[in-house]
């Protein structure tokens, strides 16, 4: 059974906040506010939402499903509640409420989200053969692509992960996993933006990839490649960021596993030519890197120590946000070569994903 977001379509934010409230302060300090970065905390038992304030992250808070990814696109939050809950719900911020909530299909684990065109949005999926088209005044699934011919052996998806956008072209990442496995190296598929028709397909040269963006014109994508048998990534070739060759419809590798130290388990790209890299070498050792694309180095960002919960760049600011769920762990900017973190609330859940509304 699905679990249903604690906020139901049309509730008040402000009521909301004022009822579950751990502080004293006033509800008008402490509403979310278009133009804010949005932190989602999680236990692995229960979720949360906060939001970054003048003074530090908030002290209210929103409960949703301990697994879910928030998104900002135009001025809207978007939620994507995944394992167990496989929900998608949209917090119009400026009107300090949740709008909707829509149910998807049981297990389809929705990955991310990005703007269609101004009235709709493209949503992937990543326990689905398909991503479907949501519109964004109410909810309902517009159009469906089926994606179940890129899924690999025996497997019922190929596994969706990211989603990117360049001008009329929508890119697809595909992991192409079968029974918790990476067999065959991931896939990158493209779309026509307006309407999902399949452009082309670009095999990649490495498993299991992760996340991709890009920079000066170029699309990079990063991989953490299989685990090892002690659950974490081996600092060797088989994983690491390749550059996609659109002209030649191939990649190349430009910092494979070896210089990372490991696979990429999150990732985050600059517009400007470098790269931020999440490296998995086992459980709780996740350290960040900064890969300047041209060089082809990498070097190691201090200051965090267990960069699972996320990063986002924000390239209106230049400003890169870390979540750090180490035992120092928390929400971090890193601007100007040095990481510093952001006041919090000491009952707030370590940090596993972040958004920015504008």
């Amino acid at each position: 059974m699905k679990k249903i977001l604690t906020l139901l379509a049309g509730t008040s934010l402000a009521f909301y906040m004022q009822a579950c409230s751990d502080s004293s302060t006033s509800a008008e300090d402490d509403l979310l506010k278009p133009g804010s970065v949005y932190v989602f905390g999680s236990d692995y038992t229960s979720g949360e939402l906060r939001w970054v304030l003048d003074d530090g992250i908030s002290d209210k808070s929103i409960q949703f499903n301990q697994d879910s990814k928030v998104v900002g696109i135009d001025g809207n939050l978007f939620v994507l509640e995944r394992l167990n809950a496989d929900n998608l719900a949209l917090v119009d911020v400026s009107e300090d409420k949740v709008k909707w909530q829509i149910e998807l299909d049981d297990a389809s684990n929705p990955s991310d989200v990005v703007k269609a065109n101004k009235d709709e949005v493209w949503v992937a999926l990543e326990g689905a053969a398909k991503f479907v088209k949501v519109a964004v005044k109410d909810g309902k699934i517009t159009k469906t692509v089926k994606t179940n011919k890129f899924s690999h052996g025996k497997a019922t998806t190929p596994n969706l992960v990211d989603f990117e956008v360049s001008g009329d072209t929508l890119f697809a990442l595909f992991q192409r996993s079968e029974n918790y496995a990476y067999p065959v190296p991931g896939l990158l598929a493209m779309y026509k933006l307006s309407n999902g028709d399949l452009l082309d397909t670009i095999k990649l040269a490495k498993k299991n990839p992760m996340a991709m963006g890009f920079a000066n014109g170029k699309l990079y994508i990063a991989s953490q490649g299989e685990y090892n048998a002690d659950y974490g990534t081996d600092a060797d070739a088989n994983r690491g960021i390749e550059v996609v060759d659109f002209a030649k419809k191939k990649t190349s590798m430009v910092v494979d596993g070896k210089k990372l130290g490991g696979g990429v388990y999150a990732f985050a790209v600059d517009p400007e030519g470098v790269g931020y890299a999440a490296v998995y070498k086992a459980w709780g050792d996740v350290p960040l890197m900064k890969v300047d694309f041209s060089k082809k180095t990498a070097e190691k960002v201090s200051g965090v120590s267990d960069v699972e919960g996320s990063l986002l760049f924000d390239d209106v600011d230049g400003v890169l946000y870390i979540g750090d769920r180490g035992s120092k762990g928390g929400l971090y900017k890193y601007e100007s070569g040095k990481a510093s973190k952001i006041d919090a609330p000491k009952k707030m859940l370590p940090v596993y994903g972040i958004a920015i509304v504008r």
